[in-house]
């Protein structure tokens, strides 16, 4: 038995074996590679004689398309960014509502659906104080801000006086005056105003327990440290006076729902393409009141076509617009339709004021009688918040918030049910007397 390499060729002439060279020798052509079933060697020379004539050209750089910038200025007095996203947001007009939706304010590009229990119309003065902080941001660069200004509003209403309605800036009180003159002297740099911030206060080593009370202080003097920060920012409304001069058409329009879907969204859309650089503050109040909204309108297949579109619109310019929006919910809750709950389902945030019963606002009038700034006049349920409910975060929170309708601003606190002392005291005052009617009692003994 032999063995022979695989280059051998069997019965080669001469007995000696001829070994096949893989190489290129010379006056050798190098071997071809073998063809693929079905392919002649004539498609391969027109295959690779096709090859050979193609040119390489050097292609024109594709320039970057420029679209329109459609951004807003970062220089704009009405935004900052949100400290749980940081996307730009923007100022509702009230201090606690910008804090409880948890972004300081309204982020931009987003909607949000305020709704009302009972026959009260608290709501409005949001929508009021939202509409009045627009034209107040709009009016901060100067006389040139009625014709180019940042900011322009556009109401869903027919109420043709909402501009004469809206609440002026709260210019304080005598007292606030004069605080405004002290911290605006201690703000400038001195002497002795740096050797006061630099000396530490001198506390009793006995009362070092008592420091708890300072991130009270901390939390005031961060929102001092944000008023610095952004002055112009968020303002406080007095609901008893009026914004003068009252706006005019260059700072709003005013679009009448009562007439075709397509017409009131052609409106709406005209007004972002005229005003392409401004913030658009969208207003709809009242939704679906049968004073401005004809019957047909509470069906789900006439009011979803025109929130939907209305939605498109602010999501498609979500760089420049903010929506809000007001809704009476006893006027549809007991259809027994899902009515209330779509209309929520096309809003990014919902929130929800109950007013209290006229039980309860007695019994806090009661408690609160050397008092009544302290008196609540209802609930605040949150059911969803911007952006943060659309990641999955439950953020639903009923009956932990109480709302009051001062003159001054819309309060929004935590809620906690106080404690009558006059129903304490009576309590007390019947345990002692029960005690002293057991102690004089006399017991008669005949022998």
């Amino acid at each position: 038995m032999s063995f022979r390499k695989r280059s051998e060729v069997l019965g080669a002439p001469g007995g000696s074996p001829r070994v096949l060279s893989r190489g290129a020798g010379p006056n050798r052509t190098p071997q071809q590679p073998p063809l693929a079933r079905g392919i002649t060697p004539r498609d391969v020379r027109s295959v690779t004689g096709g090859i050979s004539r193609l040119s390489v050209r050097n292609t024109p750089e594709l320039s970057p398309v420029v679209t329109k910038g459609l951004e807003l200025d970062a220089s704009h007095p009405g935004i900052r960014p949100s400290p749980a996203t940081s996307q730009p947001a923007t100022s509702t007009g009230c201090r606690d509502l910008d804090k409880t939706l948890g972004h300081m304010g309204l982020p931009i590009g987003q909607t949000l659906l305020i709704q009302e229990q009972g026959t009260t119309d608290f709501s409005s003065v949001l929508v009021k104080c939202f509409a009045a902080q627009g034209i107040v941001h709009n009016r901060v660069e100067g006389s040139n801000a009625f014709v180019h200004g940042n900011t322009h509003l556009v109401v869903l209403t027919l109420n043709q006086f909402f501009a004469k309605e809206l609440p002026g800036v709260y210019q304080g009180s005598r007292k606030d005056v004069k605080r405004s003159k002290v911290s605006l002297t201690e703000s400038k740099i001195t002497v002795q105003n740096t050797l006061e911030s630099g000396a530490a206060p001198k506390d009793l080593k006995i009362a070092w327990r008592y420091g708890l009370n300072d991130d009270s202080a901390k939390n005031s003097k961060r929102s001092e440290a944000d008023l610095d920060t952004y002055p112009n920012y968020s303002h406080a409304f007095d609901i008893t006076s009026r914004l003068v001069p009252a706006p005019t058409s260059a700072e709003l329009t005013l679009i009448s729902p009562n007439q075709p879907l397509d017409a009131v969204l052609s409106q709406l859309q005209t007004v972002f393409q005229r005003h392409d650089k401004k913030l658009i503050r969208v207003v709809v109040p009242n939704l679906l009141h049968p004073v401005m909204y004809s019957p047909e309108y509470s069906q789900l297949p006439v009011i979803v076509p025109l929130l939907h579109g209305i939605r498109s619109i602010i999501k498609k310019n979500s760089e420049r617009a903010v929506l809000i929006s007001t809704m009476s919910s006893d006027l549809y809750s007991k259809s027994g339709s899902q009515l209330v709950t779509s209309i929520e389902n096309m809003f990014d945030a919902a929130i929800d004021l109950e007013p209290f019963p006229q039980e309860m606002s007695q019994f806090l009038e009661r408690v609160y009688k050397s008092q009544p700034q302290k008196i609540q006049h209802g609930l605040v349920h949150l059911m969803k918040l911007p952006l943060l409910s659309d990641r999955g975060e439950m953020h639903v929170r009923r009956s932990e918030y109480a709302f009051r309708n001062g003159k001054k601003k819309f309060e929004i606190e935590a809620w906690g049910i106080p404690i009558d002392d006059s129903e304490v005291q009576e309590s007390k005052g019947g345990i002692e007397n029960s005690d002293s009617s057991k102690s004089q009692t006399t017991v008669s003994l005949d022998f």
